[in-house]
Formats: C-alpha cells, structure tokens, sequence
C-alpha cells in the first residue's frame, strides 16, 4: 500500500504517542491488516515511519531518565543499568 507524505507524518507523529496500530490505522483511515503488514516489513516508509516514533519518545524518557538516574533516584539507576546490558548484548547480536 502507498502512503502519502501527511499520513507518513501522522504515523510517525501518533507512533511517538504510542497508540495502538490498530487506532493509528483507524486515525490516517487505512485498512488495519494492510497497515500491520507494512510496518513489519522493515523495507517500507511507513514501517521506517513507525519505528522512528516510536524510537524518539524512548529516546525522550530514556534522557529523563538519565537525569533522574543522576540526581538519584534509586528506580532510574536500576532501569538505566538495565539498558546498558540490553545494549552490550545488542552489540553482540
């Protein structure tokens, strides 16, 4: 399915928001079955879409985060020394 460059920006935009796929087809009005099989394939604008949303508000938390991990916050530190063995054995994989 072809998208146009305003439902690229809706998907990326409503992505980031971290709604569903299924209210995301509903919102740029596109069949829901036809949506999930393109943002799985990974070769497609909307799939590429989809994960930088996504991907930019995980960055947004994973700075504040950061912050609250430095000013002390006990929770942080677990979740951030987390992320630094989910990201070694990403470099591994």
């Amino acid at each position: 399915m072809e998208y146009n460059s305003s439902q690229l920006e809706k998907v990326q935009e409503y992505a980031g928001l971290l709604m569903t796929v299924s209210d995301i087809s509903v919102l740029i009005g596109v069949n829901e079955d036809s949506f999930r099989e393109d943002i799985s394939n990974k070769n497609t604008a909307v799939s590429s879409a989809f994960r930088k949303g996504q991907i930019e508000t995980v960055l947004e938390l994973r700075k504040q985060e950061i912050e609250m991990a430095k000013l002390g916050s006990p929770l942080a530190v677990e979740l951030i020394q987390k992320y630094i063995i989910d990201q070694k054995l990403s470099e591994n994989g």
